[in-house]
């Protein structure tokens, strides 16, 4: 018998919601036909009138999170086929039918949660979805990529190391290096401030640090802007 999930999450923006309908279907009498093998004898199949591909490959993914404890369950093997999967247009990220199909399995099945979950960054303005241990789901490569070593909007004290005619390139303390753009410095704005020279020591914050070299700002106003982006996530 097919049972409904209805996945919600509510954020700043309206949230997320998926109504995932589907049914576990004993593994007998053979591979089920245009079913998608996810791990072992696990196997999931998608609605006859089909889904758009994002929303099948999510679907996997949802699967392959409990795949090895379902193996365990049941070693004769199972069979999920997703009968319905509802959501308002407004609403949706193709991620949440990884989530949805995960609420669905542990509901199901009574199985601990595999760490999948969504939160809104309210700084970034954007969703985050984590995955447990699943790093990067559809590669084949599981080895989580290095942190960047700084944050967008985060402040740090620096030493000038070298000025050119576009800017600075500053050490930061504690380790790591970053480019202060020359309109990102005091002195382009006040004729009365000094040039950036080696040696001089500033406090700035992060505007970019996913560039090869993080951007850096050393204006106030930016460092001001900074704090209460930073003020806002923290009440989040």
């Amino acid at each position: 018998m097919a049972h409904t999930f209805k996945f919600r999450f509510r954020g700043p923006a309206g949230g997320l919601a998926l109504d995932l309908g589907a049914e576990a279907v004993p593994a007998e009498g053979g591979t089920p036909a245009h079913s998608m093998r996810i791990h072992e004898n696990v196997r999931l199949g998608l609605p006859a009138s089909g889904v758009h591909w994002k929303d099948a490959a999510w679907l996997a993914f949802g699967v392959s999170l409990n795949a090895p404890a379902l193996s365990a369950l049941r070693p004769d093997g199972v069979f999920i086929r997703v009968t319905s999967l509802d959501h308002p247009l407004s609403d949706y990220r193709s991620e949440a039918a990884a989530l949805a199909m995960d609420g669905w399995i542990r509901e199901r099945f009574a199985l601990a949660g595999s760490g999948a979950s969504v939160t809104y960054d309210t700084a970034e303005d954007r969703y985050v979805f984590a995955w447990g241990t699943a790093f990067q789901p559809f590669s084949d490569d599981p080895r989580p990529k290095a942190p960047p070593p700084f944050r967008d909007h985060q402040e740090l004290d620096v030493t000038v190391t070298g000025v050119a005619s576009v800017g600075s390139r500053v050490d930061v303390d504690g380790g790591g290096t970053g480019f202060i753009d020359q309109v990102k410095h005091p002195s382009w704005w006040d004729e009365d401030a000094a040039p950036p020279r080696p040696g001089d020591r500033l406090r700035v914050v992060v505007l970019d640090a996913s560039r090869d070299e993080p951007r850096f700002s050393a204006l106030r106003k930016d460092i001001d802007i900074a704090r209460r982006l930073r003020a806002l996530r923290d009440e989040a």
